[in-house]
This record gives C-alpha cells, sequence and structure tokens, in this order.
C-alpha cells in the first residue's frame, strides 16, 4: 500500500525558503556579511563581473571605482579609472565618511583585507551600493584584465585594453 505524499503548503513552503536563504552563508563568514556576488546584490564581485560593471558604468558620474591601497602600491599597478583613498591614512575612516552615499562604489585592495574591512565600515556609514573587488587586484592581475602603472592623474602605461570607468586612470 502506497503512502500519501505530504505536500507543503505555499505559505510553508515560503517561510522555510526564507529561513534557509536568510541563514545561508555562502561567503564562509557569519551571517549578515558581505551577500555574495552570486545573489545579484552589492558586495563581494568576483572580478569578471567587476569588469562587467565598470564596462556598464563607464561615463556614470555617480559611479566610483575606488582603490584604497597606498600610493606606491598604486604606482605598481592600478585599474584604469580608479580614484584613490590610502585605507592606512590616519584620515581613512573620515575621508570615507565624506564620500557621497548616493553614488556606487566598487573598491578594491591588494587581496581583498582591506576592502572587507572597508565594505563593512561603509554599509555601516549607510551606503548602500558597495562592491568588493573578490581577490583585489591580485586575482585581476591574475585573470589578465588591464592593469595601468604609474601614480593615478598622470600618465602611465597599462597593459591591456581598459574596461571602462569614470575618471582618470
Amino acid at each position: 500500500m502506497k503512502k500519501p505524499v505530504r505536500r507543503m503548503s505555499a505559505a510553508s513552503a515560503m517561510v522555510l525558503t526564507a529561513f534557509i536563504v536568510g541563514c545561508a552563508n555562502l561567503n564562509g563568514g557569519s551571517a549578515g556579511e558581505q551577500p555574495t556576488s552570486e545573489t545579484g546584490d552589492y558586495g563581494l564581485i568576483a572580478p569578471e563581473e567587476a569588469a562587467i560593471v565598470l564596462s556598464e558604468s563607464a561615463g556614470d558620474p555617480d559611479f566610483v571605482l575606488l582603490d584604497i591601497r597606498t600610493d606606491e602600491e598604486i604606482e605598481t599597478g592600478h585599474i584604469p579609472g580608479a580614484q584613490s583613498l590610502d585605507f592606512y591614512s590616519s584620515t581613512f575612516e573620515d575621508d570615507v565618511a565624506q564620500l557621497d552615499r548616493e553614488r556606487t562604489y566598487l573598491i578594491y585592495c591588494r587581496t581583498g583585507n582591506r576592502t572587507g574591512q572597508t565594505y563593512r565600515m561603509m554599509r555601516n556609514m549607510g551606503f548602500e551600493e558597495v562592491y568588493d573587488l573578490d581577490g583585489g587586484i591580485t586575482e585581476w592581475t591574475r585573470l589578465g584584465y588591464a592593469v595601468c602603472q604609474g601614480p593615478l592623474g598622470a600618465e602611465h602605461i597599462c597593459t591591456a585594453p581598459a574596461p571602462s570607468a569614470t575618471g582618470a586612470g
């Protein structure tokens, strides 16, 4: 004799789905940390997705590519179109607080440690549209994306065709 099949009500299924999604931790951190790029939300973003965001944001005055490394690090290689705020500056938190919360930011550092901290800081300050480049410029470069050498705002040499971004590289 066959057992009757029990069906979950739509309301129960929705509650279960919300619980699973709310408790899921796709990044390996605790719940409530950065969303993964797989969700399509802001937060951690793979270099491949960042290249698309940069291309789609070309010419958008409300988009900022923000390199949070030191000037010395930036000179060795930076993503074309980047602006700079030095994470190690004594005024870094105040500098971030002065940024326009209405703009969209894609932040990066060398490997992602500083941007993880900065991402959380920005979210706590009320920034809603912030991307964090997963693996930083190290992963960006490893995958062969454009990198320019030299200081920001000066002539420099780029290693590959640049994904478009606002501002001078």
